[in-house]
């Protein structure tokens, strides 16, 4: 048996994604909604991950804009806005990034071409001091830009212009110290600009990979856990009568698709819940953590 919350995603996705319950879990008041987050610590570095799931947050309509408090102190510190149709053609649309205290944020990004451009970055990208020249603002206009198009045509600098997700690289300057995170955001046709969730590094001058803390970790084995898949099922065992264990499930890019708590010994999901791809398996409980990765090909 297998108790677990599941529910739909963003507008028209396949994807099932859960309620998120690993470790510590607690809501806040941000921006006009609430949010879960969920605080990760890694022991062995003596480092804090944290990541912040946020409601699926479209900007599709000239001027929309959303702001970031990246490190979840009540101070905003990145502004996102999506300009539609603009400029003397009205055929203009811009993805813009914006730090609202431009002397202490960066954007991981360099200059290509007339703009000043947020790169894109994949799931295990690391996230640091010496990562990047850290450009992806403009020291004049302050500014950075995302995707650029113009009449429906992107600039050839972009690395935005394929309709798929990707991480942006965030740094702060506190204490006399940095501060490092993400934000994940997806593009469409140039049109809209949709952020999804985020996370940084508490411990400061310590840095970040792109994406959700587990999918960057090792693999962990713990006696009797198994998981495969059989004709159109995922399948995990574990011995008999074990306690309850809290379990999670990460696609390729880090984005939760199930969560929920382990009863039994065995429990199954129809394989079609997942995308093709790597899935990262997590179980938590009183045994120790099980995280193992199985390849879903359909």
């Amino acid at each position: 048996m297998f108790d677990v919350f599941l529910s739909y995603i963003g507008k028209g996705s396949a994807r099932l994604r859960g309620l998120l319950q690993i470790c510590i879990t607690m809501k806040i008041k941000k921006n006009y909604f609430t949010t879960l987050v969920t605080l990760l610590t890694l022991t062995s570095v003596q480092a804090q991950y944290v990541y912040i799931d946020i409601p699926d947050t479209t900007l599709e309509f000239n001027g929309d804009y959303f702001d970031l408090d990246l490190n979840n102190d009540t101070i905003l510190d990145f502004r996102f806005i999506q300009y539609r149709d603009t400029g003397t053609t009205g055929l203009i649309d811009h993805s813009v990034i914006i730090p609202l205290d431009s002397s202490n944020s960066r954007v991981y990004g360099r200059q290509r071409g007339f703009f000043f451009y947020a790169d894109k970055l994949n799931v295990g990208d690391s996230i640091s001091y010496s990562s990047n020249p850290w450009q992806g603002i403009s020291s004049t206009d302050y500014y950075g830009t995302i995707e650029y198009r113009f009449d429906s045509i992107s600039d050839p600098y972009s690395q935005w212009q394929e309709d798929t997700e990707g991480f942006i690289g965030l740094r702060l300057a506190k204490n006399d110290s940095l501060l490092y995170g993400w934000v994940r955001i997806k593009i469409e046709n140039g049109e809209k600009l949709i952020i999804k969730d985020f996370a940084y590094q508490s411990e400061l001058d310590s840095a970040i990979d792109a994406g959700h803390l587990w999918i960057s970790m090792q693999e962990k084995h713990l006696s009797g856990y198994k998981a495969f898949i059989s004709q159109d099922k995922l399948i995990l065992t574990r011995p008999e009568n074990k306690s309850s264990a809290g379990i999670s499930i990460y696609n390729s890019v880090g984005e939760l698709v199930v969560s929920g708590n382990w009863i039994d010994e065995k429990w199954s999901l129809p394989i079609h819940l997942f995308d093709c791809g790597l899935i990262t398996i997590i179980s938590e409980s009183i045994d120790g953590v099980w995280l193992e990765r199985i390849a879903v090909i359909h």
